[in-house]
């Protein structure tokens, strides 16, 4: 007899079921992974930007020195002395930079530069002249950062001095060149320098007179000099024209002049830069200066000069090769800093990515598809004969 079991007997059908993927939780030691990571780039970075910060700071680098007349109404020594007198008088030398700097300070001989204008000579120089009635030995000082140093000094006008101006000069600037930088670099010494102007009371007699014409060719441009002396006691701002001629008398070119201050007791030269390279040849230049001040007039007549014909190459025996070329970076050598620190950028970029994909695969053991247990057939202990 064959038993019938109730349904309820009989193995249920396991019905698929639908799993959803658990998000993957951050451990502590995943965690610590990133952070350890992130430190580490950023510390390579750091190390990789330092020598770029440092070049950078390196090219903006600046001697910031200072050098003021104390209890003087102008930005310079203006001073009127009686011959046989002194003066007590004082300097501020100061350092406005960032960082120590060793300052060299000395008297200079004053001149007039060309075209006129205030110039001081360098510390290899002897002082001659107004110079030597400074009583200011050279001396080199260490100012800090913001500081100003008070010097005091003495000038004394020589008895039997004639009426006139005189000048002379003080002189700051860095006792150590600063190092240039790149494929090119130039050592640099950044001067300031203070005027001292000395007026001896007595009647002026402004003069001036010209000397002789010359030529020269500068980034292919005729220039035309003519030395010029100050052989008054009065300083002096000429102004007017000149004209140059050919041989044959046919005028090439003119030029206004018009001269910065022409110290008295100086010699320099006028000197135009012409639009071009004048032709090989004889010329002359005829000039007519005035000072307006004191309505004194120069004038210059037919100055002779020569343009020479430029020197061919005539040795054909060694003609030099073309040089071989040079591929140099010639900047400080920021760029390669850069595109390492672009490449620690990227890889830390990949980095994240990576970690990103695998939070969002399933965990072990878990699945994102839908899985389905197999009904397990009747056995022979659920079947009854």
């Amino acid at each position: 007899m064959t038993a019938q079991h109730a349904d309820s007997d009989a193995h249920p059908a396991i019905l698929a079921k639908e799993h959803t993927p658990m998000p993957t939780a951050t451990t502590p030691s995943t965690r610590f992974g990133t952070v350890w990571f992130l430190l580490v780039l950023g510390c390579l970075l750091a190390a990789l930007m330092v020598p770029v910060a440092s070049a950078v700071a390196d090219d903006h680098q600046q001697v910031k020195l200072s050098l003021e007349p104390v209890d003087q109404a102008g930005a310079y020594f203006a001073l009127t002395m009686d011959p046989g007198q002194s003066r007590e008088l004082k300097v501020e030398l100061g350092n406005h930079g960032t960082g120590p700097i060793a300052a060299r300070t000395y008297a200079a001989d004053a001149y007039s530069i060309i075209n006129g204008g205030f110039g001081a000579k360098g510390r290899e120089g002897t002082p001659t002249g107004t110079t030597t009635w400074l009583s200011y030995p050279e001396q080199v000082l260490d100012l800090a950062a913001g500081q100003a140093s008070i010097r005091s000094f003495t000038l004394t006008v020589p008895p039997g001095t004639a009426p006139g101006y005189y000048l002379s000069s003080l002189i700051l600037e860095n006792d150590v060149p600063i190092q240039g930088t790149g494929s090119v670099s130039l050592n640099q010494i950044v001067r300031h320098a203070l005027a001292v102007s000395i007026q001896v009371p007595g009647p002026l007699q402004p003069a001036f007179g010209f000397g002789q014409a010359g030529h020269k060719i500068s980034a292919e441009h005729s220039v035309v000099d003519i030395g010029i002396a100050n052989t008054g006691n009065t300083n002096l701002k000429p102004a007017g024209n000149l004209t140059i001629t050919d041989d044959n008398g046919k005028t090439v070119s003119q030029a206004p002049i018009t001269m910065g201050s022409f110290y008295a007791h100086s010699d320099t030269k006028v000197e135009t830069i012409l639009d071009g390279i004048l032709q090989p040849g004889d010329y002359t230049v005829s000039i007519t200066l005035t000072d307006a001040g004191t309505k004194t007039t120069a004038t210059g007549t037919d100055l002779p000069f020569t343009v020479a014909k430029p020197q061919a190459n005539t040795d054909n025996k060694a003609q030099p090769r073309p040089l071989p070329q040079i591929i140099q970076d010639a900047g400080t050598g920021i760029t390669p800093y850069l595109i390492a620190a672009l490449l620690l950028v990227v890889l830390a970029v990949l980095f994240l990515l990576v970690r990103r994909n695998r939070r969002l695969r399933p965990r072990d053991g878990e699945s994102t598809n839908t899985t389905q247990e197999p009904v397990s057939p009747p056995t022979e202990h659920d079947r009854a004969d």
